[in-house]
């Protein structure tokens, strides 16, 4: 089975996210997504993370009733920092059957050599680098040739982020055209990113 692996924060997960996952399925290049919130992400600070468990609940209020997209607890059962590389690993083991690609977004794929074991990742697995622009596009062409094993998606553009969520949430803006309905009543319900 061809299998896509879109990891992130998802601190929460919005409708960028969910139109990236239905623009990647329709290409046909794989069988399912395993959507896969990280612990504690490597890459980045992230003082207003939320607890990994609201955002696993976030993500699968969100994918509810996708076709070939299933939220995956791994990261958030295991300590310390979220590396691809070890998760990969896990999923090979659990699925040697399984052929594995990695979803990411343009500035993911110009900064790939920077990731922990980012050779053992390209050994073992395509990625699948989303392009919103032409210019986008063109930039990433580069980096995809440097690296090879990569292929390259043009997406329509969907301008969304999770930022822009929280700060919603804290001017008490409206979240419908953010983040999908359950995921907005959800934050409402649960008091989230009010600080």
């Amino acid at each position: 089975m061809r299998v896509g692996i879109y990891g992130g924060t998802f601190n929460p997960v919005h409708l960028g996210h969910i139109h990236l996952l239905r623009e990647v399925l329709q290409t046909g290049l794989l069988d399912r997504i395993l959507v896969i919130p990280d612990r504690t992400p490597p890459h980045k600070q992230a003082p207003d993370l939320i607890d990994g468990e609201k955002r696993l609940e976030m993500l699968r209020l969100a994918t509810c009733g996708m076709d070939g997209v299933e939220v995956s607890d791994i990261e958030l059962c295991r300590e310390g920092k979220s590396y691809t590389y070890q998760t990969l690993r896990v999923l090979r083991e659990q699925h040697p059957e399984d052929c594995f690609s990695l979803i990411m977004g343009a500035d993911m794929l110009l900064s790939f050599k920077e990731w922990r074991n980012w050779e053992e990742i390209l050994a073992h697995t395509r990625l699948v680098a989303a392009a919103r622009d032409e210019g986008e596009y063109e930039q990433l062409e580069e980096a995809a040739r440097s690296l090879g094993h990569t292929a390259l998606l043009k997406i329509t553009p969907f301008p969304a982020s999770s930022t822009e969520v929280r700060e919603a949430v804290r001017e008490g803006k409206p979240l419908e055209k953010l983040v999908p309905e359950p995921v907005a009543r959800y934050i409402r319900e649960n008091h989230l990113y009010r600080q």
